[in-house]
């Protein structure tokens, strides 16, 4: 006994259904970078079967024929990057999210490290002249009733004078 219409359309269309619900047919069906590539791979494998089957010897053609070689690598390609995009969806590319991360490690950076602090200050603002304070006033005076300290002062300051050099030291003056 045989299907009606209704019976085979409604099992069509769950086969359909069945076919969209695996991830793989699905990104075939909504990527049109994908169909390119797959039309590609067809066109340049049928045409060089085309050019094979046309020649006399398909084993020289195949080994001697640069157009079948050009043929058959563009479709060998052409199937690769179907294949990857096919099961490796594309990566979207997180730029501005990678450039946030990057200025918040510059801050972090600048403001934990002093010594990349002055490096940029340096490169920005040029780098600090160094120099010694000379105050514009003059010092005090030193009085002019100081007297130098004696010798015999300084020898027993130092304990090492004996006795007749601190004489000595008394009678020179």
């Amino acid at each position: 006994m045989m299907a009606s219409a209704s019976e085979r359309a409604a099992s069509a269309a769950s086969a359909a259904q069945d076919l969209l619900g695996n991830p793989y047919i699905r990104r075939v069906v909504e990527d049109p970078e994908i169909r390119d590539n797959a039309r590609v791979a067809y066109a340049a494998a049928r045409e060089a079967i085309d050019r094979i089957s046309s020649s006399d010897n398909p084993a020289s053609a195949i080994l001697d024929d640069r157009k079948v070689q050009r043929s058959i690598k563009r479709a060998g390609e052409a199937a690769m990057e179907t294949r990857a995009l096919i099961i490796e969806p594309r990566r979207s590319h997180h730029i501005f999210r990678n450039l946030v991360i990057l200025g918040a490690g510059v801050v972090l950076a600048i403001a934990l490290s002093e010594s990349l602090r002055n490096k940029i200050l340096d490169l920005l603002f040029g780098a600090e002249e160094e120099f010694d304070y000379v105050p514009t006033t003059a010092p005090p005076a030193s009085s002019a009733t100081a007297e130098a300290p004696s010798a015999a002062d300084v020898a027993a300051s130092n304990g090492k004078a004996d006795t007749a050099d601190a004489d000595a030291a008394v009678d020179s003056e």
